[in-house]
């Protein structure tokens, strides 16, 4: 064990670091996609009435 790292490793480490950056950029992404347009129930503890009431009276001030 000479304590350098060989080419072939250092391009190993490169491309496990960019896999792992990737699959983190794809989890923060698809989190924010599924927040904004797939998810079915918002989490803000109204019911759906409320909700819609909610949406007339922002609709109202407009």
């Amino acid at each position: 064990m000479s304590g350098q790292m060989t080419p072939e490793q250092v391009s190993n480490l490169v491309t496990i670091g960019a896999l792992i950056l990737l699959v983190v950029a794809l989890r923060i992404t698809g989190r924010w996609a599924w927040n904004k347009w797939l998810s079915d129930v918002p989490d803000d503890g109204l019911t759906q009435e409320e909700r819609d009431l909610r949406l007339v009276q922002r609709r109202g001030q407009r």
